[in-house]
């Protein structure tokens, strides 16, 4: 709620919220893109499928654990 409340008052850049997401989406794509350039010819069509979801869970976790040491402070920093 306070982060609302400060986002709403003017007091948060929202530069600070969308380049976050803007880096997962970029990390999502890349790592789907890899996968499926490495397995969509290999590998039969369900289990591609199947597989492409714990890609993008594998990928949502990159994402996270360097946001969890840091990352996020310094995009609240810099914006």
């Amino acid at each position: 709620m306070n982060l609302l409340t400060t986002f709403l008052s003017g007091g948060l850049s929202v530069l600070f919220i969308i380049l976050p997401v803007m880096l997962l989406m970029a990390v999502e794509i890349g790592c789907i893109i890899i996968f499926s350039s490495i397995f969509e010819k290999l590998l039969p069509h369900k289990i591609y499928k199947s597989l492409l979801v714990c890609v993008a869970l594998a990928a949502f976790y990159i994402w996270a654990v360097p946001m969890n040491m840091g990352y996020s402070e310094f995009f609240r920093a810099t914006f």
